[in-house]
This record gives C-alpha cells, structure tokens and sequence, in this order.
C-alpha cells in the first residue's frame, strides 16, 4: 500500500520510519523543517557551544520503553545522554522569597529549602495523589476542581498553588486549570517531590537530533517539507493528499499526525468526515512563546533558590523559566513570555508551538480518535489522540497505528520483543 502522512513531527516520522521498506510512504510537513515542537538551537555561553532545546526536552528512559528502543535502534548510546537533576522553585508576584523551593538544589549549600510547612504539604499530597490516579487508572472524566473539593482543608487552600503546576505546563489561566483532566494534568508531576530529587534525561545534541535521526533511516519514503496539507479527497478506492504548493498525491491510507484543529479542516472534503471532525473540534488549543535568553530573567531574586524549573504565577497566569545551568555549568534560560509583563534583556531567539488542553472532553475525544477511522483506512496519532503530550506518547501513537497498518513490519516486531522483554524484566 502506498500511506500518506501528515504531519513530521514525532509522531509521524515513527510511523514513517516504522513502515518504511513494507509500505510505500509519503509524508507531509508543512513547516520548512522536520520534528514538530523538537527545535534545538545552538547558543554560545561560558565559552562552549550547547544544545538549547525551545520545545520539548526531557525524556525519561526507563519509563519511556518506546522512545528507548528506537533510539537504541537509531544508534543512540548512554554517552548521547545528558542526566539532570529536576528541581522546582514557586514564585509569586511582590514576594521575596519564593514560596516553594525543593530539596538537593544543583547550588552548593545554602539552598533555601522549603520546609514542612503548608506549602510543602500541599505539594507533596499532591505529587502523591496524581501517582495514585495513574496507578488506579482513574477516570480521565474527572477534574482538579473536583478532586480539589475533597482535599483536606490546609490542602485546599493551597489549591491555587497547585493548579499553577499545570496551568504552566498547558498555557491556561490557573484558575482555568480546575477544569482539566485531573488524571491527565497530574501526570507529570506524580511523585514530583516525595521521591527526593527527580533525574530527567534529555539528549546532548538536543531533541531535535532524534527526528533528524528518524528521517535520514527511513530511505524509501518521500518526505516534503514546507508542503502544508490542504484537503484529503476521496480517489477512487483511496484518497488524495492535496498540498499547498501544488501537489496531489495519490494513497491508499491517511495518517493524520496533525493538531485536531487542523486535521479538522483538512477532512471538509471527505465525505461521512462530519462525526470526526466533530470529535475533532472537542480538542481545544493554547498557543505558547518560548524566549532562549541569557540573563536570570524569571528567576529567584537568591540564586540560591534557582532550581531547574522556576515557576512565576502573576495576574492569574503561570508561567515557567527553565535554567540550564545544571547541564552546562553556564547559564543559559528558556522561558515561557505569552503572558509576562516583561522580557528578557538578552534574548537569542524565539518559538511558538501550540498545546492541546487535556479537558476531560479532549481526553474522551482523543480515545475515541484513537480507535476510530481504521476502517475507512483513516487513521490519527500524535496530538489527536495522547492524552498526555509526551515524546513517549507521540511516538507510542505511531506504534499503534503500525499495528494496524503493517504488524509483521520487521520494526515493529523488534520493537514489540523488545518492550515486552524489558516489561518482563521489571515485573
């Protein structure tokens, strides 16, 4: 069969890389580059040159089995990883002193440790609830805001604290963040501080490098770049990918690998699409600006208390800057400025990607896109159907639409030997 792909981000260039010698595949990104929200830069700072990434970054291979086989397939060693200590530190407008700031700090001593006071508690019942929602698989249907009403009080008081977490992480209004899929939102954050100080994992030649990697492995298939989707119409017993540049390309099967919103326009064309794109239309978006820069902009006033994630919430609004200088020895900051008052001095360069919300009506969207579509050879992965926006996510979508497509494909079985051995092992 002959699959087009939407869509070159993670998502759609592990499906590409994934079929590629079983199908014919061509794919479609309308950016001038591959990798989606994978956007390392290089940036000169303390007389070296390092690997800033502005999208996503960190990884973390023992939980990520899918993301950790195909890199080790991709060529991938330890010595392509960088470990950094995950810490946090909680600002809030005309306050000194941050109001939170976690244990085992990258600063030597002196760190300003937030104690076992209210806000300690707080975060640590909710790091140790949101790892009890995934353990327990809990509805994706229920939300902060209701959860938060069973709290206990001193807790409860904190709620806007909390929700600050994810209001940062998804670009919505702190307040907005009581209606959010609490299984969902928490996800990144169980067991955040109660386990001592969290390890990430990220990539030293940045994330970027392992779509670049993807791409250049998958020799068979067609991939066109700055060639936005315009429409998917029906040929015959197949469909048509019409382009924006003026390509129309015949195909058997359409992977979409889009933002919902965009799938949604591109399926206007195709017939009995309006139950999709309704489904489609139940998944809503924030945009989000990240800023490289190299002055402490939105850090602690103590450099004592910066921490690798440094979160300020101001006017209703939460938002982070990320401090590269556990990694580097030098500093070097990403920080989120869609809704700052105030800019870095320094800046180097600028992004924008866009985040879908995790709502209880997306995540109920997302499944059903998940397990919808097949039948008529259209199928969906990436942002349309992971309830939790992830590398690992992203690229376990593309798996299981390879399922489908081509479950024989020697890829796809490696991979699946190799997660199932590893699964065992751990069990």
């Amino acid at each position: 069969m002959r699959i087009g792909i939407a869509g070159g981000g993670l998502a759609g260039l592990t499906l590409a890389w994934l079929l590629d010698g079983y199908h014919d595949i061509v794919l479609l990104e309308a950016r001038p580059r591959l990798g989606g929200s994978a956007e390392s830069l290089s940036a000169r700072s303390g007389g070296g040159t390092h690997a800033v990434d502005l999208g996503v970054r960190e990884t973390a291979p023992d939980a990520f089995p899918v993301w950790r086989h195909v890199a080790a397939e991709l060529g991938f060693t330890a010595d392509d990883l960088v470990t950094s200590r995950a810490t946090r530190t909680l600002l809030r407008p005309g306050e000194a002193a941050p109001v939170w700031v976690s244990p085992a700090g990258p600063a030597p001593g002196g760190r300003p440790v937030t104690g076992h006071g209210p806000s300690r508690r707080a975060l640590d019942h909710f790091s140790a609830e949101a790892a009890r929602w995934q353990t327990e698989e809990m509805s994706w249907d229920v939300t902060l805001g209701e959860l938060a009403q069973r709290w206990p009080p001193p807790v409860r008081a904190q709620a806007d604290l909390l929700f600050a977490l994810p209001a940062s992480l998804h670009g919505c209004r702190v307040e907005e963040a009581r209606g959010l899929s609490a299984r969902a939102a928490g996800a990144p954050f169980a067991h955040a501080e109660r386990e001592g100080t969290p390890q990430v994992t990220y990539l030293r030649d940045g994330a970027a490098a392992l779509p670049a990697a993807l791409a250049g492995a998958t020799q068979g298939a067609t991939m066109r770049v700055g060639a936005p989707l315009r429409a998917v119409s029906a040929d015959g017993a197949g469909f048509a990918l019409i382009d924006m540049v003026g390509g129309v390309h015949p195909v058997d099967a359409v992977v979409l690998a889009l933002p919902a919103d965009r799938a949604r326009e591109v399926l206007v064309p195709l017939a009995d699409t309006e139950d999709v794109r309704a489904t489609l239309g139940a998944i809503p978006y924030r945009t989000l600006t990240y800023a490289l820069h190299g002055d402490p902009f939105g850090m602690p006033d103590d450099r004592a208390a910066w921490s690798t994630t440094n979160t300020s919430v101001h006017e209703g609004w939460s938002e982070t800057t990320t401090w590269y200088g556990p990694s580097f020895g030098t500093d070097l900051f990403v920080s989120q400025l869609t809704h700052r008052p105030h800019r870095p001095r320094r800046e180097l360069a600028r992004a924008t990607y866009r985040t879908a919300l995790p709502t209880p009506g997306a995540t109920r969207a997302r499944r059903r896109l998940a397990t919808g579509g097949g039948s008529r050879r259209l199928f969906f992965a990436g942002h349309c159907t992971t309830p939790i926006d992830t590398q690992e996510a992203a690229m376990a979508s593309a798996v299981t639409v390879a399922t489908q497509l081509a479950p024989d494909a020697d890829r796809l079985r490696r991979l699946h030997n190799d997660v199932k051995g590893k699964s065992n092992d751990d069990s």
